[in-house]
């Protein structure tokens, strides 16, 4: 049985339809499923986590070499999986993901949903793992990649470089869902580096840098003398402090958009270490 014809048979056993305000494209190509383990390299000690695990058929597989924790925000498909995957090596939280307590892991292979994209990459920023495989927009994955000047470089294209080195695999159809996306998708990897420069509070470093972005055509002088209502209040600075720390930035004359990535963690430190 093709996964597209076993799709449709869950779907009648129980009763749902895909929906599209929560961007549900379900996997029904079994090649993709595999390259996506394939990549994963997995080993019995592995705990991986999935993002959205939608109808099980990704879940299937990884659950061949390890434990997984799926988080699934659906609560029709968290009864689906729950009957369907009915094994003690998955953890299933049926809780939203940007929400969800999330126990140890160290590896992610996922499908998440679209919409959500740029919030769970600001998430996985936060967390603790050592390789991602993962399949989002190609659209997206572009605004991952990009470098600085670029339409695409965002905070969101900054924090993924800084804690990780990527790795664009292959475009994905959009035959490879039901329902079809408009767009064509792309296989992504992730693997954790070591942060350079380090910085000591990587949540005070994400709303910096998302902080900033709000202003990327402004020079960083005047992008941090608008951003210091948004600041300070979270850093234990001082307004003269913070005066002080900023005018002594040698970059403070460049623009946010055509800052490097190791920028953004000099001037945090200088700012706020």
């Amino acid at each position: 049985m093709t996964l597209f014809n076993e799709l449709q048979n869950l779907m009648i056993k129980y009763r749902f339809r895909p929906k599209r305000k929560l961007s549900q494209n379900f996997v029904v190509n079994e090649a993709l499923v595999q390259k996506l383990v394939e990549l994963a390299d997995l080993k019995k000690s592995d705990n991986v986590l999935e993002i959205g695990p939608g109808t099980g058929f990704l879940s299937r597989e990884l659950l061949k070499h390890c434990p997984v924790v799926a988080v699934e925000f659906d609560k029709i498909l968290c009864g689906l999986l729950e009957q369907e995957l009915n094994q003690k090596q998955l953890t299933l939280i049926c809780n939203d993901f940007l929400k969800a307590k999330l126990p140890k892991f160290n590896k992610v292979v996922s499908l998440p949903p679209y919409s959500q994209s740029s919030l769970i990459m600001l998430k996985m920023f936060l967390l603790d793992f050592n390789l991602a495989v993962l399949v989002f927009q190609k659209e997206f994955t572009e605004k991952l990649l990009a470098q600085p000047g670029f339409d695409q470089y965002s905070a969101v294209s900054v924090l993924t470089q800084y804690a990780f080195d990527l790795e664009p695999g292959k475009i994905v159809s959009p035959a490879c869902f039901f329902p079809r996306p408009k767009e064509e998708s792309r296989v992504i990897l992730l693997k954790s580096k070591k942060l350079s420069p380090a910085v000591s509070d990587r949540e005070g470093f994400a709303l910096f840098v998302k902080t900033i972005f709000r202003f990327r055509n402004k020079n960083l002088k005047n992008a941090l003398e608008k951003s210091r209502q948004f600041l300070l209040p979270s850093f234990k600075v001082s307004e003269q402090e913070f005066e002080k720390r900023s005018a002594s930035l040698p970059i403070s004359e460049e623009k946010v958009c055509f800052l490097e990535v190791e920028d953004f963690a000099e001037a945090f430190n200088q700012l706020f270490a």
